[in-house]
């Protein structure tokens, strides 16, 4: 019997190959789309997990407000740790974590060679607490006594071997930024693909306290992050209602009333964006959007394969109608239509395994910086999710069409018809609708992100991003400064160069209070962003000048140059009225000589902040250059060579401007890039699923086409009513999914400060794109069907 059915099968498969090709290829597109989102979400809500403590750790972070507005943060005061373990009933440990980006690490050889390693973002200082609340395993040496002293320090497995790869760390020296001795005493487990620890180089807090303030509560960093243990009778909320008696007693009244404290739990560190990471933060809101993608690609595909079988159920009719003549039970008959689509789902299930397999290393862990690891036979949650999805897909395909052919009477089948009334299209059109819904949302959301991200690229700015490059010196020294300026001045391309803390837009931000003073005694309180600059800064990168003057050259703050907002705030309407005002910063008053024009000094999601700018050499290190771009290979070279002469340990290293704007919105692209690839794939199976209904609608129709042919309808007038019978599908389904495309997208756009207004006109693009994909799909088959001699047709009784 078993035989029979798989030779009858392979038969079928055989005398309709299109079919079964469209409806594997269908079903293969949504089966790998759902694949791939279900390791990418797998893989997302698996960082961190293996803490055993997970459930008892939370992160302190903080909210200040300012102008009714929230600003979230995850530093914390360098001295908190202590008062936090002091005066906070209901902990059992805390720990605090200061993250080094960057640093220079110098090892000696045994024969006295040194050799030198930039790393980042490898290097923390600790307590020995880390290691009692997070699970780090060491390999080699110990922690818990060591790391209450300075200059001790660990290294992760991978950078033992790096740094001495024939012997034992423990006991050597490793020396920091050419300053700092270090002692390993310990080696430990390289940090796991599913952490939010990227760290390699520990480094006991000690060795940090030496050098930092840890009584200073003013200042806060968003590398230093402190972490707390819960009792098990203690929960979250118990802790947050201690915070305001907290910051009562360690802050002034000012202070207190702009600034709050509350824990966030450990489990969702990787998607709480409110604080950041020590690595990268992944929103859950954009991981639920994968997932619900892969479902309805999956779901589309489903109705995709419904619509072609219940397409070729007429060609079937006559084969079902002799089945029973010859003693075919219904249930039979279901068992064997089921069957065929548990035969192309579980061949579609194959090359989509196969797809995945190739597609997971070479585009998605790149595109979506992951390390997603297809290991088919070792990952029982995913054969779990195969075979899940080889029955549901089986049972949701195939139920609908085996009952309907099955139920076929063998009076009307053996004439082949289904029955005397004509098969219901209400539910394919349903399907139709759906489809077409999903593609919609789909396309509506790809333009959207489009036309954001070519604001991203077209907006002004309010500073020059052609043609300028930047790059940060190695150390902070005042005399290299003056030299570097002097050797650049003399490189041919370079127009204009300063040196400063930051170019205009940087990823760091920088703030504190300002003080505007329009007389000796009126002040008002202003919190700003500030920059160190130089005297060449305004005309290296373009900033525009609305009154007054830049500032002079100075190694020492003497003069202030403010922005439209630090104005806007101060109550100042005329610029030219604000020159020679005082303003005070840390206890330094000087005069402004100059406003500029409102720059982004951030990405287009926060609003533009007041801002102060000085002249303060001594803290800068980030050199700047507007250059003549057909010389820019030899500039570089030039560049390289002044490097090797000031830095020669480390490596030269350079962005422009315009490179670096576009990084910050890396994710933004990658949305707009993945919405694009699922619109076409989305569109695809859509429009495998509306050729399978217009061949439905043209086997249904065949009589009345021929016999409309007979009285003299012109093939014209016939393909025009079957377009108009899609036409009708199509734009009932835009009508459910423009508002719910502009009610998502919407909210999306609303992130950023500045952004694109959904208008008229991507509405119309979205339904012309739908009308062209639906008309293009199926005029082949409307036609063939039109110009079909009826002759044939007519003679079928």
């Amino acid at each position: 019997m078993l035989r029979n059915y798989l030779k009858i099968l392979l038969r079928n498969f055989a005398r309709n190959r299109a079919f079964t090709l469209i409806n594997i290829s269908g079903l293969t597109l949504g089966i790998t789309c759902s694949l791939i989102m279900f390791m990418i979400v797998k893989e997302e809500l698996s960082f961190n997990q293996y803490h055993s403590k997970l459930d008892r750790i939370y992160r302190v972070g903080h909210i200040d407000y300012i102008d009714g507005n929230e600003y979230p943060g995850g530093g914390v005061p360098l001295p908190m740790r202590a008062a936090v373990a002091e005066d906070i009933v209901g902990l059992t440990n805390s720990t605090l974590i200061s993250h080094e980006s960057y640093g220079l690490i110098s090892v000696t050889g045994n024969d006295g060679d040194v050799q030198y390693y930039e790393e980042s973002p490898e290097l923390v200082y600790v307590q020995p607490s880390f290691f009692e609340m997070f699970d780090w395993k060491v390999l080699e040496g110990a922690v818990a006594e060591a790391f209450k002293e300075p200059n001790k320090a660990a290294l992760s497995e991978t950078m033992a071997k790096k740094y001495f790869p024939d012997e034992s760390a423990i006991g050597k020296t490793i020396r920091l930024n050419k300053n700092k001795d270090l002692l390993i005493t310990a080696v430990l487990e390289d940090a796991r693909k599913d952490s939010d620890f990227p760290f390699g180089i520990f480094m006991s807090m000690e060795t940090k306290g030496a050098e930092s303030s840890f009584t200073r509560w003013g200042s806060i960093s968003s590398n230093d992050v402190l972490f707390v243990e819960l009792d098990e009778a203690t929960t979250a909320v118990d802790v947050d209602n201690q915070f305001p008696d907290f910051v009562e007693k360690y802050w002034s009244k000012e202070e207190r009333e702009e600034r709050s404290f509350l824990l966030a739990p450990f489990s969702e560190y990787h998607f709480d964006d409110r604080f950041g990471t020590f690595s990268r933060s992944s929103s859950k809101q954009m991981l639920w959007t994968y997932a619900a993608i892969g479902i309805f690609l999956i779901v589309t595909a489903c109705f995709n394969f419904i619509n072609m079988s219940t397409a070729m159920a007429v060609k079937r009719a006559k084969e079902v109608g002799m089945r029973k003549v010859l003693g075919s039970s219904r249930k039979q008959l279901v068992m064997r239509f089921l069957g065929e689509t548990f035969a192309i789902t579980f061949l579609s299930l194959l090359v989509s395994i196969a797809l995945t397999e190739r597609l997971i290393p070479l585009v998605i862990n790149e595109f979506f910086d992951l390390e997603i690891n297809f290991s088919l036979l070792s990952d029982l949650s995913l054969i779990l999710y195969l075979v899940g999805v080889l029955v549901l897909v089986s049972l949701l395909a195939g139920l609908y069409p085996a009952f309907v052919l099955s139920g076929a009477k063998p009076i009307y089948a053996l004439k082949g018809a289904l029955d005397n009334k004509g098969s219901n299209m209400t539910l394919r059109r349903v399907l139709v609708v759906f489809q077409f819904f999903l593609c919609q949302l789909l396309i509506f959301g790809t333009i959207v992100a489009v036309k954001q991200m070519n604001y991203f690229s077209n907006v002004d700015m309010g500073y020059e991003k052609e043609n300028i490059m930047f790059f940060r010196m190695a150390e902070n020294d005042l005399e290299k400064q003056k030299l570097w300026k002097s050797r650049i001045a003399d490189i041919p391309g370079v127009k204009v160069s300063s040196v400063a803390s930051h170019p205009p837009f940087s990823g760091s931000v920088m703030g504190t209070n300002a003080y505007y003073y329009t007389d000796d005694t009126t002040r008002q309180e202003i919190d700003i962003q500030f920059k160190r600059v130089d005297e060449a800064y305004q005309e290296t990168y373009g900033l525009r000048m609305l009154a007054g003057d830049w500032v002079v050259k100075s190694d020492t703050m003497s003069q202030f140059v403010v922005n439209q907002s630090f104005l806007i705030k101060a109550g100042v309407k005329d610029p030219v009225s604000a020159i020679g005002e005082t303003v005070n910063v840390w206890g330094r008053k000087f005069p402004i000589v100059g406003v500029v024009e409102d720059y982004h000094a951030t990405t287009l999601s926060d609003a533009i902040e007041p801002m102060v700018m000085f002249s303060d050499a001594g803290e800068n290190y980030t050199v700047g250059l507007k250059i003549n771009a057909e010389r820019t290979e030899e500039i570089v070279s030039a560049l390289e060579e002044i490097w090797l002469n000031f830095h020669e340990e480390y490596e030269f290293d350079y962005r422009f401007v315009d490179e670096e704007i576009a990084a910050f919105y890396e994710n933004e692209k990658k949305m707009s890039q993945l919405l694009t690839s699922f619109a076409g794939i989305s569109i695809f199976i859509g429009c495998l699923g509306l050729y399978g209904l217009v061949a439905f609608m043209a086997n249904q129709k065949s009589k009345e086409i021929g016999i409309r042919k007979v009285l003299g309808a012109t093939v014209p007038s016939l393909v025009g009513n079957f377009s108009g019978e899609f036409a009708k599908l199509v734009g009932l389904a835009f009508l459910v999914a423009a508002p719910l495309g502009y009610l998502g997208m919407n909210t999306w756009l609303q992130e950023y400060e500045y952004s694109i207004s959904i208008g008229p006109l991507i509405f119309i693009s979205t339904i012309i794109a739908s009308m062209l994909i639906a008309m293009f799909t199926t005029g082949y088959r409307s036609l063939r069907a039109a110009t079909a001699n009826p002759v044939n047709s007519l003679r079928d009784e």
